[in-house]
């Protein structure tokens, strides 16, 4: 593991539980104590944390670790599929980040990409990545109550303003869909803005996506650059979708 990756999962842990110690850090990551204590004095000159005697803690509670917090199903699948499509930005991207927990585990991946510019439509993600000092332009509009995210004409006039290396968009769920959908309009039209506005564009779906019915589409399969899923998609639904979009899926049972 890289000083910057052990630092990103720091980060995590800390975004988790708000406060830890520095000796379950040392045992964790099986380094010295004085290694965790160089690499909170490192995060603590970001502005991120505040180090104390021992542990260090979040300086502030925003609704970024109230929703990670929150946000705990199926957490590891989620967070193998952002580690995945983190690895698909390139250097100095432009990059939409969708609503959802899917997509804010991918925001939690990039806390140390200050290369990147992130267009968001999400209020967490949009914390997240000013907290860590990454360039970050939140969408405009109506917040849904439900799903957190911005909707409205004002959204669209923003992302329609703003061309993008990629985007990563969510889904609630393709059930008998020949595509992925969502519960509203609203949120369908964001989506389908994003991907319009963007050279690729992935949705981030863990497999039971596939057997959750949602009622609106905002796209098919064929206008998706890639899905990004897990092993435990059901072998007649993967070969359905393999006729339509490139398929990538991580191992669960990969350790970490």
């Amino acid at each position: 593991m890289t000083v910057s990756d052990r630092r990103r999962e720091i980060s995590d842990l800390l975004l988790q539980k708000g406060k830890v110690k520095v000796g379950d850090l040392a045992r964790r990551f099986q380094v010295s104590t004085e290694t965790i204590r160089k690499d909170l004095l490192e995060l603590e000159a970001q502005g991120f944390i505040k180090k104390n005697k021992g542990s260090a803690e979040v300086l502030v509670e925003t609704s970024a670790s109230a929703y990670s917090r929150k946000s705990e199903k199926f957490i590891e699948t989620k967070k193998k599929i952002a580690r995945e499509a983190a690895r698909l930005i390139p250097s100095h991207s432009v990059i939409f980040i969708d609503a959802g927990s899917t997509n804010y585990q991918l925001a939690r991946q990039l806390i140390m990409r200050k290369d990147i510019i992130v267009v968001t439509n999400f209020t967490p993600i949009a914390e997240l990545m000013n907290a860590n000092e990454i360039k970050v332009i939140l969408i405009g509009g109506e917040i849904r109550q439900v799903s957190g995210a911005t909707t409205g004409m004002l959204a669209a006039y923003c992302i329609d303003h703003v061309h993008a290396d990629l985007a990563f968009l969510g889904t609630s769920g393709f059930l008998d869909s020949s595509g992925p959908c969502v519960e509203n309009f609203p949120e369908a039209d964001v989506k389908r803005r994003m991907l319009q506005n963007a050279a690729k564009s992935y949705v981030l779906a863990d497999s039971s996506k596939a057997s959750t019915k949602a009622i609106v589409k905002y796209a098919e399969w064929s206008e998706i650059t890639g899905l990004l899923t897990d092993d435990q998609l059901d072998c007649r639904v993967m070969e359905s979708l393999e006729k339509e979009v490139n398929v990538i899926t991580v191992n669960t049972e990969e350790k970490e």
